[in-house]
């Protein structure tokens, strides 16, 4: 197994963020399995109204699909860096 080039600067890519944000949010779930609810009844009632009573279930699956689309998304700042990086500039 060998390193993508650039992999230090990976981090500036959508689908690196959007993975971590999906990493974070199931170990938070993990550790605190009641803190969806706790966060569902921290919202306004208008905003509660708002929102699919399911929506919960959805997040997961949209940060997944957030994270193949964007990968496919050209992010020309983002790949600029790894390439400087990759090339020894950084």
């Amino acid at each position: 197994m060998k390193l993508i080039d650039g992999w230090r600067q990976a981090w500036r890519l959508w689908s690196v963020r959007l993975s971590a944000i999906g990493a974070i949010l199931m170990g938070w779930a993990a550790l605190a399995p009641d803190a969806l609810l706790q966060a569902w009844n921290t919202l306004p009632a208008d905003v509660q109204a708002l929102l699919p009573e399911k929506v919960g279930n959805a997040i997961p699956f949209l940060l997944f699909v957030g994270t193949l689309v964007s990968r496919f998304i050209l992010q020309p700042k983002a790949n600029a860096k790894i390439e400087e990086a990759a090339s020894g500039g950084a």
